[in-house]
């Protein structure tokens, strides 16, 4: 839509912007309206149920079992119990999730083995409870919105309360320091969706315990995904010795477990005798018989969508297995396929490895070793010795009692610093991709940039010689004493090399974007002059993989599209040498800034010489593919200004052969015919960028229309919605992977910031100059267009103050815009060829007629 700006006066004021116990876990929130997540409804039945009502306390009997607690919204942290009274022998069965379909699912939404996450890997835990109090579950639950209580026995337990002491901070969303609102109530919900997700996956630093108790007993273990040793990465034909003692039920361990890609290995627990006096009601006898030994490979026991777990035998131990008493437990590989498993030295099995099918592959005998459980499992474990099976001679040796040493060892420490998650309830990791998502919402919403900072700081930690950064670093591990066992210690072909530039490289341009962003919403110039090194050192990495031959980028794999000559990666990079380009002119690095300036002009012109369709009007998804094309590719070819405005155009156009279901298909090499066929807000947040940027009437409608059916989806269905952004959608614009779907995932909530930016219209101006919104364009051009009213945002600035801006259409013929801005900042107005330059005030007012 075009606009004739006829006339426009502008007033400058010279005014300045004024611009319990559970609290002491969040010392920095200062804003804390509750110290505890309680629910908002309740229903009590013979089953679970969605139709929750009034919060009250309420009772558990053998005729009404079921609980349902609805918290409206996602939450994390330790569920708690009040019980007020209670009635002959409890056991109760508590159930978490995001969405309500997983209460009715035997082990609800989870486990989630694919990582250490400093939570419950478990989403369904029972309690014996034995008298009125509150009772806390020792593990946190990283994230969810329901949840239910079955009483399993025929005693009756009446609740006066239920909820979750917060291991997040507790914010108002309605209240945050980045604000955006307009008349259109749908696109306020959706901006807030990606502020609540990043404020459920930002974590303060402490905040996610520790999950061994140790002492001079040993280390007492709650079943959990085993915490494995970063100290047996390149071990093989070894033996592991352990004293163990079931606390209850049994204990889990693990060998040939490799801590880098693929984290699978040998899965064995051994299950005691499950005396009566001890045993849950709930006990799956089937699946954990009594007095047994269970082998398995992969991730688990049991197999979750994507996480691959094979059962693969149960062998029967001669003799009952107490509980509170030790035993010492042998575990033998040698020749590369034998495995054998012994008790106080009597032999339970000698496995011959290769006569299981995993697959098609054969199980690997390498990597290292670790303990945990299964669900409601508990154990302790100490006096742990490895030593090679051929020789004897001793390789490893803990007694497990130096409490400092095995949480740190074993990935089970406190996070060491403040980080942002990919995601509240899995996979819990500092995906270094998913950040770039993640630093835009933040810097438009919750400002939390410490917790960017802090991101940045861990990744910094673990950064290579060669300058790679973990594509999904673990928050519970020490660097120093883990780096080499996640950088080399792969499993399979991956052994040995550095898996950093195998695995998902094209995350590391990714992770250069969002190091950019943060210093481009931050301005901390002094940050960048402390670390700068490591981030050169990161640049001219990918440099090097540019191909003499082809002048592409050549990469040995890729998440986003083809790694060898593909669009979307080179004007990835692109866009990125241009950022740090920027950034190398803020702290007078001018030789980095004509290196990457003219790097980025090369590999643009290589592009478009190289991958440009003129036929189809799209860049080629690779040089092998030149006839496929990706939304991904459309987008950073745009954002980077590696397209022109007419390729844009063109691109945009094409584009909307691959719109499947809510928004769009990755790819032309996506079948739209396949179930399995989903749809990413991660991608498709790539893609709305783009569009936005046009600022055209016709990008405007796609626009609204993309924002209302892909992100729209998220907040329908009552029993799915969290009020935050999703991982992924299928075509139906369900959960895309099921339960198994991140219902909290950053990486979905781009319109954040895309809504402040471009439907407000408030950015930081391009380059240097606009860092910490020093300088300000103010252009609000697709928010009209899209037909709205008014719309307001709000960001922090580094200029002590907020930035402000309110625009209205007043008679259908005027845009009435105030702007307020700290006082050493300034900015521009501009609107469908209007430009205003806004300097030497704090609170603007502009009427422009259109």
């Amino acid at each position: 839509m075009g606009f004739l700006i006829l006339q426009a006066w502008l007033t400058v004021f010279a005014s300045c912007l004024s611009a319990t116990s559970w609290s002491n876990f969040h010392p920095r929130n200062n804003s804390q309206s509750q110290t505890k997540f309680l629910p908002i409804g309740i229903a009590t039945g013979q089953a679970p149920s969605s139709s929750t009502g009034k919060v009250r306390s309420f009772e558990l009997v053998p005729s009404t079992p079921f609980a349902t607690l609805d918290y409206g919204t996602e939450v994390a942290g330790y569920p708690f119990f009040e019980v007020s009274s209670m009635r002959g022998k409890v056991q109760i069965e508590v159930k978490y999730g995001e969405a309500f379909q997983a209460l009715s699912n035997n082990f609800s939404d989870g486990p989630y083995p694919f990582a250490i996450g400093l939570s419950n890997t478990y989403r369904v835990e029972t309690f014996d409870v034995t008298t009125p109090g509150i009772f806390e579950s020792f593990f946190l639950q990283g994230g969810q919105r329901w949840q239910s209580i079955r009483l399993l026995t025929p005693g009756s337990i009446t609740f006066a309360s239920v909820g979750l002491r917060p291991s997040i901070p507790v914010v108002d969303i309605d209240n945050l320091p980045g604000q955006f609102e307009c008349d259109n109530n749908k696109l306020n919900d959706i901006w807030k969706l990606g502020a609540k997700a990043v404020n459920v996956a930002c974590l303060e630093q402490g905040t996610q315990p520790e999950l061994w108790q140790v002492n001079q007993t040993g280390a007492f273990i709650r079943g959990m995904r085993s915490g494995v040793s970063d100290q047996g990465a390149f071990l093989e034909n070894y033996t592991l010795e352990f004293d163990a003692r079931i606390e209850r039920g049994g204990l889990g361990w693990v060998v040939a477990h490799p801590l880098a890609s693929p984290a699978s290995g040998i899965q064995l627990n051994l299950v005691g005798e499950l005396p009566p006096e001890t045993r849950f009601v709930n006990t799956n006898t089937s699946l954990t018989p009594p007095n047994s030994i269970l082998l398995g490979y992969g991730y688990s026991i049991v197999n979750q969508t994507t996480l691959n777990s094979y059962l693969l035998d149960t062998f029967q131990i001669p003799f009952p297995v107490q509980e509170k008493t030790w035993y010492r437990v042998t575990t033998v590989l040698t020749g590369g396929e034998y495995l054998a498993v012994s008790i106080s030295g009597i032999q339970i099995f000698n496995a011959t490895l290769s006569s299981f099918y995993i697959g098609g592959s054969a199980i690997p005998t390498r990597g290292s070793f670790g303990f945990g459980g299964w669900q409601d499992q508990s154990g302790t474990v100490k006096n742990v010795l490895v030593y090679d099976t051929l020789n004897s001679s001793t390789l490893y040796s803990n007694p497990m009692t130096d409490k400092a040493q095995v949480l740190a060892e074993y990935g089970v420490h406190q996070n060491y610093e403040s980080v942002c998650l990919d995601g509240p309830k899995r996979d819990r990791l500092i995906w270094l991709g998913d950040l770039y998502h993640t630093s835009r919402i933040v810097g438009t919403s919750t400002s939390r940039l410490d917790l960017i900072k802090g991101t940045l700081n861990s990744l910094l930690s673990w950064q290579t010689p060669d300058g790679l950064f973990p594509y999904d670093a673990a928050m519970g591990y020490n660097s120093s004493l883990a780096y080499q066992a996640f950088t080399n210690g792969g499993g399979g072909a991956r052994f040995g090399i550095e898996v950093y530039k195998v695995v998902l490289p094209d995350y590391q341009i990714l992770g250069l974007l969002s190091f950019t962003d943060y210093v481009s919403t931050s301005n901390d110039l002094d940050f960048v002059r402390e670390t700068w090194p490591h981030w050169k050192l990161q640049t001219n990495w990918i440099l090097d993989q540019i191909n003499a031959t082809t002048g592409l980028l050549s990469l040995l794999g890729a998440f986003l599209g083809p790694a060898s000559g593909g669009s979307v990666v080179n004007c990835a990079f692109v866009q990125a040498l241009n950022m740090v380009a920027d950034i190398a002119a803020a702290i007078d690095d001018t030789d980095a800034v004509t290196k990457y300036q003219n790097a980025a002009i090369t590999l643009a012109a290589t592009i478009n010489k190289s991958l440009w369709n003129s036929k189809l009007g799209v860049y080629s998804l690779s040089l092998a593919s030149p006839d496929d094309y990706s939304v991904s590719s459309c987008a950073f070819c745009i954002t980077s200004g590696t397209a022109n405005a007419t390729q844009a155009s063109s691109f945009l156009a094409a584009i909307q052969s691959l719109k499947l279901g809510p928004g769009y298909k990755d790819s032309t090499q996506a079948n739209s015919s396949d179930p399995s066929t989903n749809i990413s807000p991660n991608t498709n947040g790539f893609f709305l960028a783009a569009l936005m940027a046009q600022g055209t009437a016709a990008a405007a409608a796609t626009s609204l229309e993309l924002l209302q059916t892909l992100w729209g989806a998220m907040l329908v269905d009552n029993e799915t919605k969290t009020g935050a952004s999703w991982e992924y959608l299928n075509v139906a614009g369900a959960p895309g992977l099921g339960l198994y779907t991140s219902l909290s995932h950053p990486w979905g909530g781009a319109p954040t910031y895309l809504l402040t930016e471009w439907v407000a219209g408030l950015q930081a101006a391009a380059g240097a100059k606009g860092f910490g919104y020093g300088s300000w364009v103010v252009n609000p051009t697709l928010g009209v267009a899209m037909g709205l009213g008014k719309a307001r945002a709000t960001v922090m600035t580094a200029f002590s103050g907020s930035l402000e801006v309110a625009w209205s259409v007043v008679n259908a013929s005027t845009l009435q815009v105030q702007i307020n801005a700290p006082a050493r900042t300034s900015g521009v107005f501009e609107m469908a060829g209007f430009k205003k330059v806004l300097t030497g005030g704090t609170e603007y007012h502009l009427l422009v007629p259109v």
